[in-house]
């Protein structure tokens, strides 16, 4: 343990923490760009940027001149899902605030990239993007020949084992070829040292992996780096209360919207039941008005009815008297035509059927004309009579028996 020295460089606290599988291993690669003070510095895959951002804020502290490129298309993949616009302009907007002058993104595909780097140019790559073995592999060695002599390769999760990560399959047969050496903390990081121009440091980590000793520096940085997981638990924390308190607040607002809603329901619903009050008196008093008009109108019809029979009886006397008057008036004529008849008929031979058929006519015609009179007067005469009463009461009827909210 004698042969690595803790610097302030491990100590590194990020200025940005987020949910990120990448966080326990921020303080090693704070403390590989101290060893390794790499002129170019690529990264394979970004996404949310933990990684990139600690990168560039090592080389920012350390003040060195070191140029990190981070590449990824920033759409997902089946490891990490598939997202839209919002990370990568989230990512670049931070970015540019805080890293424009030492580091860009390149948002395209790796092989895309591989024009934009020189051949033996990048001392440091960090490959992090599909994490099948076939895409883990083409992305080695691809970039290879990019790599310079004295270059570091990291390959993330190289302890992961489901969903179709092939990181540690890849790592099983590459860390053959190359000294390299393995923390197991945080999904797994390996260390490649490619380049024939290799660090102390790096190549002390190496031997001791070698020998079987590497557990008390994985040991070492899986604390320090549990130190920022923990940190950024705490902050999520922190933020979570936040939301909790405005969630409180937007609550507790709401809830006085509610009582004031709750109120203003009561006082209409005191109002209606007053509305509704007045209105059943009113409809009693109109109940009451109309069985007392009721009553009057069947009083009056009574009433009526009763003066119409008794005018009708005596109307009835009185043209019963003049039929009978008109009715004898009528015989006493016939008679006198019949005894003209007669006379008639004895100087003229009428014979007597001669002289009752005729009569017998006479009589039937006096007799029509004298009834069609009487009845037309009579007609005439209770038309007069229960006419203008019974208009009067079908009024007052039709009236009543309106609605009474109608009228």
């Amino acid at each position: 343990m004698t042969d690595l020295t803790l610097t302030n460089s491990m100590l590194i606290s990020p200025r940005s923490l987020m949910l990120s599988a990448w966080l326990g291993h921020i303080p090693f690669a704070s403390w590989l760009i101290e060893q390794l003070e790499p002129r170019s510095i690529v990264e394979l895959g970004t996404h949310r940027g933990a990684s990139f951002l600690s990168i560039c804020q090592a080389v920012q502290e350390q003040g060195l001149t070191s140029r990190v490129f981070a590449v990824d298309t920033w759409e997902g993949d089946e490891h990490a899902g598939f997202y839209g616009d919002d990370i990568y302009n989230e990512l670049h907007d931070y970015q540019q605030r805080n890293y424009a002058g030492i580091s860009e993104m390149l948002r395209m595909r790796f092989n895309e990239a591989l024009e934009y780097f020189a051949d033996d140019s990048i001392d440091l790559l960090h490959v992090d993007g599909l994490h099948t073995y076939e895409a883990v592999r083409e992305d080695f060695e691809t970039w290879l020949p990019k790599l310079s002599s004295r270059a570091v390769v990291m390959f993330h999760d190289t302890c992961v084992r489901e969903r179709g990560f092939g990181v540690w399959q890849y790592w099983s047969e590459i860390s053959r070829q190359y000294p390299s050496f393995e923390f197991t903390h945080t999904h797994g990081l390996g260390v490649l040292l490619v380049g024939g121009e290799r660090n102390p440091a790096l190549t002390a980590l190496a031997d001791r992996s070698a020998s079987g000793e590497f557990a008390v520096i994985n040991r070492l940085f899986d604390v320090l780096g549990s130190n920022i997981k923990r940190a950024e638990e705490i902050e999520r924390v922190y933020v979570g209360l936040a939301e909790a308190r405005s969630e409180v607040n937007r609550l507790g607002a709401l809830a006085h919207e509610l009582q004031q809603s709750v109120a203003q329901a009561g006082q209409q619903l005191n109002e209606a039941r007053s509305g509704a009050l007045e209105a059943q008196q009113a409809l009693l008093l109109y109940r009451e008005q109309a069985e007392r008009e009721l009553v009057q109108v069947r009083e009056h019809a009574a009433q009526g009815l009763a003066q119409c029979r008794e005018e009708s009886g005596q109307e009835l006397l009185r043209l019963r008297e003049q039929s009978e008057r008109e009715l004898q008036q009528y015989r006493e004529q016939s008679e006198r035509e019949l005894q003209q008849y007669r006379e008639q008929a004895d100087r003229n031979v009428v014979t007597p059927d001669d002289l009752q058929r005729v009569v017998a006519e006479q009589r039937s015609q006096a007799v029509d004309e004298l009834q069609e009179r009487l009845g037309m007067q009579m007609e005439a005469r209770l038309q007069e009579m229960f006419s203008p009463g019974l208009e009067g009461n079908a009024q007052k009827l039709d009236l009543l028996l309106r609605p009474w909210w109608r009228r």
